[in-house]
């Protein structure tokens, strides 16, 4: 019986992309163009009821919806990870992961309602690009109200992209 020779599978050069990295590539690209913020947790200022609470509830409810965001990745450095950590560290965390600006805020616990103070921080130049104070609003921040929120991350979204092509 005659033997039957195969010829071998041409293979792409080493160098070719197989198909799920030919696929993934535009995804990719866009996921490396989108700018990382870090969020950093809220500092309280003043004394009231729950006003620590209030900060972390904050915190993670910014960090939420920046994630939900398609104009942008983010992070929440945590605080016990700060607290443990070298002065410097924060740095060598932005450079590290690429983070270009960091999100701190502050709820004040002052008035009649508490109010709550945001800030973007270019971390190449550490500089603050864009800042507001939102007077008795933190506790309806923080409580769900998503047309608040989303005015928030859409003002973040605004200056970080105008501060991005700047850059």
């Amino acid at each position: 019986m005659p033997h039957t020779v195969l010829a071998p599978a041409r293979r792409p050069p080493l160098n070719a992309p197989s198909f799920p990295q030919r696929a993934l590539a535009p995804l990719a690209a866009s996921w490396s163009l989108r700018p990382m913020v870090a969020v950093l947790p809220f500092m309280t200022s003043g004394s009231g009821p729950g006003l620590e609470q209030l900060g972390k509830e904050l915190t993670e409810r910014l960090r939420e919806s920046l994630a939900a965001d398609p104009a942008m990745q983010s992070i929440l450095v945590r605080s016990d990870v700060l607290a443990k950590a070298p002065p410097h560290a924060l740095e060598l965390i932005c450079r590290e992961l690429r983070v270009g600006h960091l999100i701190l805020g502050k709820c004040h616990g002052t008035g009649d309602e508490p109010s709550v103070y945001v800030e973007l921080t270019d971390t190449r130049q550490w500089h603050v690009c864009w800042a507001e104070f939102y007077r008795g609003a933190a506790r309806t921040l923080a409580a769900g109200d998503g047309a608040s929120l989303s005015a928030i991350v859409g003002e973040l979204r605004v200056a970080l992209l105008e501060h991005s092509h700047h850059h």
